[in-house]
């Protein structure tokens, strides 16, 4: 890391308190408190993936990732949301146009983006922009949030979808700002529930197109070789610190609990129990080997991007693989601690059970579904 780099993962880390203390009142209140915000903004942590011309951090990938899981480790919904929000922003500033950059990051403030990019709106060519519409969804980070991100696919004037030059369907990621886009909440859910991940509709609204980019073509207009690393690769390092945190912190509270937790007819504690001891080091040993190995890929791909290159195909896939296989092993882990944590996990408020379910609703996200495997697998075999 860098002297400036580390310097964040030590000011995420110095939040801990400050988040835990407002984690409960985040879920009910559904979205990340303004106290929380305040915090994050001061130290700069929605911003570590913006190019330093704009005023971001514009840290290394691998930096990034361990900002990620310290926040998840406090908090899966606040790790979740701030991510959202940090690679939200990163698209914005290093992908649109220097005049948008400039009205998103400038002296006056930076720019807090999220939003759903999927392609599930509509873009239709008029003027100098689009006119976009659409219904999205899981927008996380949008309770305070002051620039929204849209995905979409172009459309002509009859509504019929268009292909881009290559041949590939015209996707295109629009932001907007917050007077542009009605919110409609419908954020009541098992996990995740402080992320503030709510719905959200856009009618007929104009984007200049300065304030948008072609999502499966982009190119970095500004900012360091890092950011050869792709944008799917930016997203899936969120996705990986998320779970390597919220797996981490669950085994971690079980590790502090099993000294004095003596189960219903039991003579000894549960740490004194041998399937117990198993158990753990198992898991234990398989989030450590995960964690390694979401590094490692991450840390090559980096290395790749800085010697100038892209990622190839494979390296872009193991990224996606690691990612998967971190959740999947962090999801296996919260399971096994709020098992052996017994009723002490099953009351609303604790630490544990909010992992349990945080980790859980992290699984249901499309960019960690058992896709990413098999197309990882065919990558392999048609480049080997």
């Amino acid at each position: 890391m860098t002297a400036r780099t580390a310097l964040l993962v030590d000011e995420a880390r110095a939040l801990r308190p400050l988040i835990e203390n407002e984690a409960a009142r985040a879920e009910a209140e559904s979205t990340t408190t303004s106290t929380v915000v305040d915090a994050l903004a001061a130290a700069g942590l929605f911003w570590i993936l913006v190019p330093r011309e704009l005023g971001g951090a514009e840290a290394g990938i691998e930096d990034a990732l361990a900002v990620f899981e310290e926040l998840a480790y406090a908090d899966g919904s606040t790790g979740w949301s701030a991510m959202a929000n940090a690679t939200s922003s990163a698209f914005a500033a290093i992908y649109t146009a220097d005049d948008a950059a400039q009205a998103m990051f400038n002296a006056d403030g930076l720019g807090i983006h999220a939003g759903m990019l999927g392609p599930v709106g509509s873009a239709r060519r008029a003027d100098d922009g689009f006119v976009v519409a659409g219904r999205y969804q899981f927008g996380s980070g949008c309770g305070h949030a002051t620039w929204f991100g849209a995905g979409t696919q172009e459309v002509d004037a009859g509504g019929s979808r268009l292909n881009d030059a290559s041949g590939l369907p015209a996707l295109r990621v629009v932001f907007l700002r917050p007077e542009q886009v009605v919110l409609r909440g419908n954020w009541d859910v098992l996990g995740l529930a402080g992320t503030g991940s709510y719905d959200y509709t856009v009618d007929d609204q104009f984007v200049a197109e300065g304030f948008s980019f072609p999502l499966l073509t982009a190119a970095p207009r500004r900012g360091g070789p890092t950011y050869n690393i792709g944008l799917f690769g930016i997203v899936a390092s969120g996705h990986a610190g998320f779970a390597l945190g919220v797996g981490a912190r669950a085994l971690n509270e079980l590790l502090d609990l099993v000294p004095t937790k003596q189960r219903m007819g039991a003579f000894t504690p549960v740490a004194d129990e041998q399937l117990f001891q198993h158990d753990f080091a198992m898991h234990d040993a398989a989030l450590r080997s995960a964690r390694a190995y979401v590094f490692d890929i991450f840390g090559a791909s980096e290395a790749t991007a800085l010697a100038g290159g892209a990622p190839s195909l494979v390296q872009q896939q193991r990224m996606r693989q690691a990612t998967t296989y971190a959740t999947r092993v962090a999801a296996d882990a919260a399971r096994f601690a709020y098992t052996w944590a017994g009723t002490s996990a099953l009351r609303n408020g604790g630490v544990l059970q909010r992992c349990f379910r945080d980790i859980h609703a992290g699984t249901q996200h499309v960019y960690v579904d058992n896709n990413t495997l098999t197309a990882y697998t065919q990558t392999l075999l048609t480049n080997r």
